[in-house]
């Protein structure tokens, strides 16, 4: 399972800001949810699970990459979003998997961790001006 075939272009978000991991989940997940579900009360209750695990423990891998992560049975497919900063985490990687999947789930949690410890790739991704290079970046590495 590779992260560049899961991301959706507009799912990309460079010059992300926002002041915490928890602040920007909704701002990463709610809109690529919506565009799923259809059901905003869903997509909030998804949204809220991803920040209470954050909040109950952090999803940073080394100082550059974070994955706050939920999994759900409304959703069928991974829902996969990235903010690109200029502030550790540079890369915040937010998505849901579905319920089912969780060796899927596993795999791609340790694909995005081992991001971390790529810095030639976070740098390409981090320098990328076009969403294209974003996943340009991730097909190259493998992830």
């Amino acid at each position: 399972m590779n992260v560049a075939d899961l991301l959706e272009p507009g799912d990309i978000h460079l010059h992300f800001d926002a002041a915490s991991i928890a602040e920007a989940i909704p701002r990463l997940l709610e809109p690529a949810l919506l565009r799923e579900l259809h059901d905003p009360a869903t997509a909030k209750t998804i949204v809220d699970s991803a920040i209470r695990r954050e909040e109950e423990s952090s999803t940073r891998c080394g100082g550059t990459v974070a994955l706050p992560h939920a999994r759900s049975s409304a959703v069928d497919k991974f829902v996969v979003t990235l903010g690109v900063r200029d502030i550790d985490p540079r890369l915040i990687f937010a998505f849901v998997s579905p319920e089912g999947q969780r060796e899927q789930h596993l795999k791609l949690l340790a694909s995005l961790a081992r991001l971390s410890q790529n810095s030639k790739v976070v740098e390409q991704i981090t320098s990328a001006s076009k969403v294209d290079q974003v996943i340009d970046a991730l097909r190259s590495a493998g992830i």
